[in-house]
């Protein structure tokens, strides 16, 4: 027999046996704590009888019980054995056990005017209070035990001869090449079994689903690549690509096998493909694809080299703007360059001339000396802007209260000269006493940047007006101008840091494009935005919107 069997009915058999003689334990325990109520109860109604022996017997009588004076002198078996129980515990009434003549009683002794009294019963069980319904319960206990190991070891005989014989079926099975799988309900017994056949069913389905994963998580790589690629087998057929490839060479590349030329138009790349299928060796160019004109690093490299499948894997990375920045920062080098010279030219001639003798002029000298001073700051702002754009700090935001009224006037008071020499009409629509809490170096280089920009490409004579309002903790600042105005095609990438305005522009107000890219740095920086609207012709609004905190007092 099988030991695994044993085992199970022994542990059921012990298990069983242990829970009944917990319940018999249980509910003998109730019985006796049931029987010690009764005799407190018997004791508190000897209590208020009236004490003498006629009533004292027909109580006991009635109770089933025995009623035991306890007197000094015990004479009687029971009055010595009550007594014995006494014996140390003669301080409150308790329940106790006694043995009277060879019979277990259940005793509640207890004091009465001064005298001790003893109520006891023949203590009770399970066996003694219903012995043929304990018994009975016995006799069902042990035939429904009997029974559960009868089913037992019938179930388990069934079942291991069942198994041995899926068994012998499933290694029969696993010899062959496309083994038919073998399904169970979930709720089968035979949990060996049911293993095996997992493993054997799922084998060829998991291996497929495995790979059909890999697949698809290598197409979804491919085609969420930056990088357009083109995989070429030895025909020479596009057998793989992705969208970022279709969008390089300006069309859709159709999914099914097709020549490579059908797709490469631009003569360089087609000549670097076949050159790699010649000498089978990568090539790397930099090159502009024909029919989108973007500028691409393409690599064409040669895989499985030295056998008859070659394939030719072609990768094209965009770097059209990466040109766009270069070129934007040479000119911006160009034209900073020649802000700096311009400055340095006029500082280093006038002082020439003034060591030539012109100092010697008194008038000559406080001419020639005010012009270096002022070709100085010019030199100094041009240089506080560059730095400004590659401060590494301007991430920082250090808060304060700032008067907002006093901060555009003092901006103001360094263009004077400006807006008087060009008639300019200056307008500050802001209250004095509003007062905001936000960074006030950056909110003052902001000012100061967008009044320039509003003094210096406005019209003679034109007007500029000044106004900001806090609402829901936002400031909104707003600088309009009546200049010349900007073009719709250079609204969008007048913020960018390396922009050049053209040439016109350039020469009419001999900027950099610095003071636009600092806003746009600074307002960013303080998670703010800035927009703009503007009519070539008729002006330009600059409105500036910033998180701030609120001051004492708001205007």
């Amino acid at each position: 027999m099988n030991k695994r069997i044993i085992r199970r009915a022994l542990i059921i058999s012990l298990l069983s046996l242990a829970g009944f003689f917990v319940l018999v334990t249980t509910v003998n325990q109730q019985i006796v704590h049931q029987q010690a109520r009764d005799l407190r109860r018997v004791g508190r109604t000897y209590a208020a009888s009236s004490h003498d022996g006629v009533n004292r017997q027909a109580l006991a009588e009635s109770e089933a019980a025995f009623i035991t004076v306890i007197p000094n002198n015990p004479r009687t078996t029971r009055q010595k054995v009550m007594a014995d129980a006494l014996r140390g515990n003669r301080d409150a009434a308790f329940v106790t056990t006694v043995n009277v003549n060879g019979r277990t009683e259940q005793a509640y002794l207890f004091q009465n005017k001064g005298q001790w009294v003893a109520v006891s019963r023949f203590k009770s069980s399970v066996w003694t209070t219903a012995p043929e319904q304990f018994w009975l319960l016995t006799l069902a206990f042990a035939a429904l035990l009997a029974a559960i190991l009868i089913w037992l070891f019938r179930s388990e005989h069934r079942y291991q001869e069942a198994i041995e014989v899926m068994s012998h079926n499933l290694d029969r099975i696993r010899r062959k090449k496309d083994p038919d799988p073998v399904i169970l309900a979930p709720d089968s017994p035979f949990v060996p079994v049911a293993r095996r056949i997992n493993a054997l069913a799922a084998e060829q389905a998991h291996l497929r689903e495995k790979v059909a994963v890999r697949q698809s998580s290598f197409d979804r790589l491919i085609d969420n690549l930056p990088l357009g690629v083109m995989l070429i087998d030895t025909d020479k057929d596009v057998i793989l690509h992705n969208h970022a490839m279709s969008q390089l060479l300006g069309h859709q590349i159709p999914q099914p096998r097709h020549s490579y030329l059908d797709d490469v138009k631009t003569y360089a790349l087609a000549r670097m493909i076949e050159h790699t299928f010649r000498h089978e060796k990568t090539h790397h160019q930099e090159l502009t694809i024909l029919t989108t004109q973007k500028s691409v690093d393409a690599s064409v490299i040669p895989l499985n080299q030295g056998i008859s499948r070659l394939q030719v894997l072609v990768i094209l990375y965009d770097v059209t703007y990466l040109r766009q920045v270069e070129k934007m920062q040479l000119d911006f080098v160009g034209n900073v360059s020649h802000e700096l010279k311009t400055p340095v030219t006029a500082i280093s001639g006038f002082a020439e001339t003034l060591l030539g003798g012109a100092k010697n002029d008194p008038a000559t000298l406080d001419r020639f000396l005010g012009i270096i001073y002022d070709e100085s700051k010019r030199l100094t702002q041009l240089i506080n802007d560059i730095l400004t754009l590659s401060r590494p700090d301007s991430n920082q935001n250090v808060a304060a209260s700032v008067a907002l009224k006093k901060l555009v006037d003092d901006a103001l008071h360094n263009l004077a000269k400006v807006i008087q020499d060009k008639q300019v009409r200056v307008e500050v629509a802001i209250t004095p006493d509003l007062l905001v809490v936000t960074d006030e170096r950056k909110l003052t280089q902001i000012v100061r940047n967008l009044l320039n920009n509003a003094v210096f490409y406005n019209r003679l004579a034109g007007h500029v007006t000044i106004s900001a309002q806090v609402v829901d903790h936002q400031l909104s600042l707003a600088v309009a101008d009546t200049g010349i105005g900007i073009s719709e095609t250079e609204q969008a990438r007048i913020f960018e840091r390396f922009y050049r305005v053209d040439k016109a522009r350039s020469r009419h107000n001999g900027g950099t494009g610095l003071g636009l890219a600092i806003v746009a740095e600074l307002v960013k920086s303080m998670d703010g935005h800035v927009a703009v609207h503007s009519q070539v012709g008729v002006g330009s609004t600059f409105t500036v919107t910033l998180p701030v905190g609120e001051g004492p007092h708001r205007g």
